[in-house]
This record gives C-alpha cells, structure tokens and sequence, in this order.
C-alpha cells in the first residue's frame, strides 16, 4: 500500500494542527473550544463506517478526565480500530468538506458503543480495586471467603460472606490487620474462619468504617460521547 502512511495522523502533528489555528485564527479556535459533547455530524469517506470518540469523567471532579477512548467502526458497526493515529487520519478533512446527511440508526450504533465503553471502564475500575495492595493477612481470608463461598448454598450465608468480603478487601485499620494476620499465622478455615471474621466486623465497627471509606472514595465515572461521525 503506497499510500498507507497518508492513513495515519500523529499525536504529535494533531497537537500542531491546533496550535497553528489557535495562533492563526484564534476565534474559530474557541469556537471549536466551546463546542458541547455530543456533536455529530457526516461526511464522505474512503472508510466506510462510524467514528466515535467516548469519555468516563468524574462528576465531582471536574478536572479529571478519567478515561477517554476513540473508535473507529466499519459498515456492519463492527470495531476495527481503536488506535489514535490511524483514526485521527481516518478522519482528517478540510474546513471545506461539505456535511452529509446522518444515515439511518446513527444514534443506535453510537449508544451500542457507549455501553461498550461503559463496560470497559467498569473493567478497568475492577481491575484497579484488586491491584490495591492487600496484606497476607487479607489475601488469606478473601481466599479463604471465596472457598467458602464457592461451598455453602444457604443464601443468607452467602450475603454474609458477600459482606465480609467487601470489608477486608479495602484499607483496613491496623488493629484489624493483626488479626487477620493471626487468623492467617494459625491457619484458621471453614465455618471457624467465619465467625472470627464475624467477631472481627463487630467489635471493630467495620460496618461503619466501610461506610466512611464509600463516602471518601470517589465515585463512579460516567460515560458520555464527546463527539461522533458517519462516514459514508
């Protein structure tokens, strides 16, 4: 393909692109600043599909960006590309490009991608809360929990593990952290396992200690689509 380098679009000549109009034409700079989220739009294009550029932000944390994600369908609204510089030159134009008529099920295909992404994100938020470091004394009852989880069929014994879990799988006090470490040391398991926890999540207020780290932690992202774009 002689051509293929035309197809790509440097983070780096992106960011120069903007730089220039921004000194050149520093009006249509803010105005294109300005923009709300959610703008679409169509144009003719060699790729025949659908770009879609996705963002998770934090409500209450406005500067924070959160997750960002750019997407490149094809005809059928599959994902072929999500890599930037290949997309970024999939959808270079010039200000006189004329727009086109949104196709048919536009909406349907950028909202099917939105959950995509809003999945990814909650992956990655998953992904995140077990890379958190945990003590031996931890790794060895969330172990142990899921043992048990995986054995009993009584329902309430399952919401009591469920909850358990949720309660020594964040920072823990540590007063908290020597005794799991001991329930660890003396190779505590089984239902004797369970009702140390127990005694544990009792006298320690775990319950409220859990509460104060929900209401300190920050909270879920929500997904939105910055922009969107048919090509056809």
């Amino acid at each position: 393909m002689e051509d293929e380098e035309d197809e790509f679009l440097d983070l780096n000549e992106a960011e120069e692109i903007l730089r220039q109009l921004r000194k050149e034409n520093p009006g249509e700079y803010e105005r294109i600043a300005e923009l709300r989220d959610g703008i679409r739009a169509a144009r003719t294009s060699t790729h025949k599909g659908q770009f879609v550029f996705c963002e998770a932000s934090y409500p209450e944390r406005e500067s924070s960006k959160g997750f960002q994600q750019l997407f490149l369908l094809d005809a059928n609204g599959a994902v072929v590309w999500k890599d930037i510089p290949r997309i970024l030159g999939a959808i270079k134009c010039g200000p006189e490009l004329k727009c086109q008529p949104l196709p048919k099920d536009y909406n349907a295909t950028v909202m099917r991608v939105q959950r995509q992404f809003a999945e990814e994100v909650k992956h990655r938020q998953t992904e995140r809360m077990h890379t958190l470091s945990l003590s031996h004394g931890q790794n060895y009852v969330l172990r142990e929990l899921r043992v048990l989880f995986a054995a009993t069929t009584d329902e309430d014994q399952k919401a009591m593990i469920n909850v358990l879990e949720k309660s020594f799988r964040g920072p823990i006090t540590r007063a908290v952290n020597r005794e799991v470490m001991l329930l660890r040391r003396n190779g505590v398991s089984g239902e004797p396992l369970l009702k140390a926890l127990a005694r544990i999540y009792d006298q320690h207020n775990l319950r409220d200690w859990v509460n104060r780290r929900s209401l300190h932690a920050a909270g879920r992202p929500v997904s939105k689509i910055v922009c969107s774009e048919a090509l056809v």
